[in-house]
């Protein structure tokens, strides 16, 4: 179920930031406050080769709740740090199926 896919797009060879691109599902760690709100700590992702690595979720930059095909879910803007640049990513946390995936 958590199995996923990614790739990197980094606009030049100097950049320092990018976009995470895809639309599986993924492993995430997330706290949660007394009141319940989520905060999305971690990603997990497989690369190419089979390999899983752990994302850490630098800043959540905003977060709102949503409808996707008719289900209630929640959509976290992120800044991650993937070797050493930082990357826009969204995440798309599934209420009633309990389940995230990473969005374009």
């Amino acid at each position: 179920m958590f199995d996923t896919s990614f790739s990197v797009d980094f606009p030049s060879d100097n950049a320092k930031s990018g976009i995470l691109y895809s639309k599986l599902e993924t492993a995430v760690i997330a706290s949660f406050n007394a009141a319940g709100k989520i905060k999305p700590l971690y990603f997990q992702y497989t690369d190419l080769y089979g390999d899983d690595s752990s994302i850490k979720i630098e800043n959540v930059l905003s977060s709102k709740e949503d409808h996707y095909a008719g289900l209630p879910v929640i959509i976290y803007s992120c800044v991650a740090v993937v070797q050493n640049k930082r990357l826009q990513c969204k995440l798309r946390y599934h209420i009633i199926e309990h389940y995230w995936e990473i969005l374009y």
